[in-house]
């Protein structure tokens, strides 16, 4: 029988830490150029996968007609919009994108076919000879023009193109600025920004027809949602799915949702019963984006003469592309962040992430918070330097403060 043995907490040694240089885990691997990233894996028999994409950013689909392509000697797989039972996407209320467009693309550079092929040169060949019919509609790509009267929505379920509208009215915020001795207000405009991590999106993808199993290697930094949305758009069970993640070349957020390349490598390489790899341009890997919105945030503020904050009133649009992927969540940390390491009590918040005909934003680092934090930031300084005082000491001055937790009782 184990007995416990008792601690003498005089003899526990410290542990440090803090200030002690920790090697990487995966860095000899890097820096010995040893580390296998997706686009390293080279399988003897994998076919060339290549995808279409849509010259224009807002049409209905009339008619994508394949048989040309799929007649080409060296061809080995065709795959759209109907290789697919499902659509994908970050949550369960924002699944509306489909891997290869179906009746309507929404920006320039949607997929809108794929093929596998023994070569480049056979897979260019048969993209070619894909004919894409469409229906032009009027397309949008500033959020101005995007919710303007009259427009034509780029998702039924959004008559609006209004993605998600996210608020908030806590404390006294009209109370807060008349009781300020200063208020001020001001309206900043943040560029849409791209990651360019190192590595180009890349998937490879197995197909075992005899036993119905599918293994991708994937440029991702989130393996298990990737396998919950190739069992959703495939419609296989997540049992017969394997996800491996090898050493990724920089992500930054980019990367922690489901691309298109991942599953149409995979729809793919079913469709032939054998291996496919994609690896995209550095072109393709921008149109694909998933980076910051460009984001335009009016923010109000009020402030006492000694530089306390009375009152924060923000008002915040992100132009969020075609769809939604994590805008849902994004345009809610927007709002979230807009106390920071402040004590605010009296705060008024209005979000709105925008449908454009533009690629689809995503996460990027600070996801969500960047651009309203240097929109408050900026309007701090500026407050600060009218009252005469010290932008340090005015931040120090509303810096949240500990409150012990009541007595256990």
């Amino acid at each position: 029988m184990n007995e416990t043995m008792p601690i003498d907490p005089e003899k526990i040694e410290p542990v440090k830490s803090i200030g002690v240089p920790m090697p990487l885990v995966d860095g000899p691997e890097k820096v010995s150029g040893k580390a296998n990233y997706t686009a390293d894996f080279l399988e003897h028999d994998a076919l060339v996968g290549r995808i279409l994409r849509s010259p224009v950013a807002h049409a209905e689909i009339l008619s994508v007609d394949t048989s040309a392509a799929e007649a080409l000697p060296g061809v080995k797989a065709v795959a759209t919009s109907a290789d697919f039972v499902g659509q994908f996407g970050v949550l369960p209320i924002a699944r509306t994108e489909w891997p290869i467009a179906r009746d309507r693309v929404r920006y320039r550079g949607e997929p809108i076919a794929a093929v596998a092929a023994i070569d480049v040169e056979t897979a260019q060949k048969a993209l070619d000879l894909i004919e894409f019919e469409y229906a032009e509609l009027p397309a949008y790509f500033t959020a101005e023009e995007a919710i303007a009267e009259g427009i034509t929505p780029l998702h039924e379920k959004r008559p609006k193109n209004i993605e998600r509208h996210v608020e908030y009215d806590l404390g006294e915020v009209d109370k807060g600025f008349e009781d300020a001795d200063l208020v001020c207000e001001g309206t900043y405009d943040c560029a849409e920004v791209c990651q360019v991590q190192t590595e180009p999106h890349a998937a490879m993808a197995a197909y075992d027809g005899e036993r119905d199993r599918l293994t991708v290697h994937a440029s991702t930094q989130v393996p298990y949602y990737v396998h919950l949305m190739l069992e959703q758009t495939l419609g296989m069970p997540k049992s017969r799915i394997r996800v491996i993640k090898p050493h990724i070349g920089g992500g930054f957020g980019s990367r922690t949702e489901c691309l298109h390349v991942e599953l149409i490598a995979s729809a793919l390489a079913r469709k032939c019963n054998g291996t496919v790899r994609i690896i995209l341009s550095r072109e393709e890997t921008f149109i694909t984006h998933r980076g910051r919105p460009e984001q335009k945030t009016t923010l109000k503020m009020g402030m006492s003469k000694d530089g306390r904050i009375t009152a924060v009133d923000t008002t915040t649009t992100q132009r969020g592309g075609a769809y939604a992927g994590y805008g849902t969540v994004t345009i809610l940390y927007s709002g979230s962040m807009v106390f920071a390491l402040y004590d605010i009590q009296n705060a008024r918040y209005n979000g709105y992430r925008v449908l454009t005909n533009t690629p689809p934003c995503g996460a990027f680092r600070g996801h969500g918070t960047v651009n309203v934090r240097f929109a408050f930031e900026s309007l701090m300084d500026e407050m600060a330097t009218k009252l005469g005082l010290d932008p340090f000491e005015v931040r120090r001055k509303n810096l949240l403060k500990h409150r012990p937790l009541p007595p256990m009782i």
